[in-house]
């Protein structure tokens, strides 16, 4: 008998969760946002005022890099150049002190949010996202974790040396799955390949067969065994 139209589950994913691309109308707003903040973080201060939503949707760019929790988020980090976890997590404060500040001109406040944003490089970090310039470097590489929002603690763990775009499409296309993987954490390391042979090991009890990268494992667990081994070892720029 054909299945009838509500005992077939329909899927429409096109991207891995995370991985989404922008669309243009929002890219556009995003980009005229990020002008704007970096022109008052370089001294124009009439650039902001009365339009302070901009800072908002800036903000909202670096919230997402954190909490993960959009289809987009991996799409706007790798956009930011990989901004530290710990670090986007103060930018998007110090932005949500600087609003308010302008908002009840509290000029005390102003100046303490503008100065902590320049102390985090925030104006170089918009330069680049702006003309998409990203950091370039031989020796360095990705550990990445992916999975499905269907099947959360089923987790692809690897690494690449190229962006994790290209990789997790060829994972897509070479695996043939229906639901796509998407990137679920990601940790800029040094000798990417001999960083995943000892990650493998520590997760060794979770692994589902040797010569597979599968593990069946909550993703919490598996990015806190993997942050506290590359903070102690490897010393990266990390999510």
């Amino acid at each position: 008998m054909e299945p009838s139209q509500d005992d077939t589950h329909k899927v429409h994913q096109k991207w891995g969760f995370g991985m989404s691309p922008i669309k243009p109308a929002t890219k556009k707003h995003r980009d005229e946002a990020a002008n704007s903040v970096l022109n008052f973080l370089k001294g124009n201060r009439a650039a902001i005022l009365g339009n302070l939503d901009d800072i908002s949707t800036v903000q909202g760019l670096f919230t997402r890099t954190f909490k993960r929790d959009q289809w987009d988020w991996f799409t706007t980090w790798s956009q930011l150049d990989y901004p530290d976890y710990h670090e986007a997590r103060h930018i998007s404060g110090s932005f949500k002190a600087l609003r308010r500040s302008l908002r009840d001109a509290d000029r005390d406040l102003e100046n303490s949010a503008t100065s902590q944003l320049i102390r985090l490089e925030v104006p170089d970090a918009l330069d680049k996202y702006l003309h998409r310039e990203y950091s370039k470097s031989t020796d360095s590489g990705f550990i990445y974790i992916l999975s499905t929002r269907e099947m959360p603690n089923f987790l692809k763990i690897g690494y690449t040396n190229r962006d994790i775009f290209t990789r997790v499409n060829e994972i897509n296309s070479s695996t043939g799955v229906v639901i796509p993987y998407g990137a679920r954490a990601a940790w800029r390391v040094t000798k990417a390949k001999q960083t995943e042979h000892e990650i493998h090991s520590l997760l060794g009890a979770y692994r589902i067969r040797k010569d597979r990268e599968f593990f069946n494992v909550p993703l919490g667990t598996a990015v806190k065994i993997i942050d506290n081994y590359v903070k102690t070892k490897t010393k990266p720029r990390q999510d």
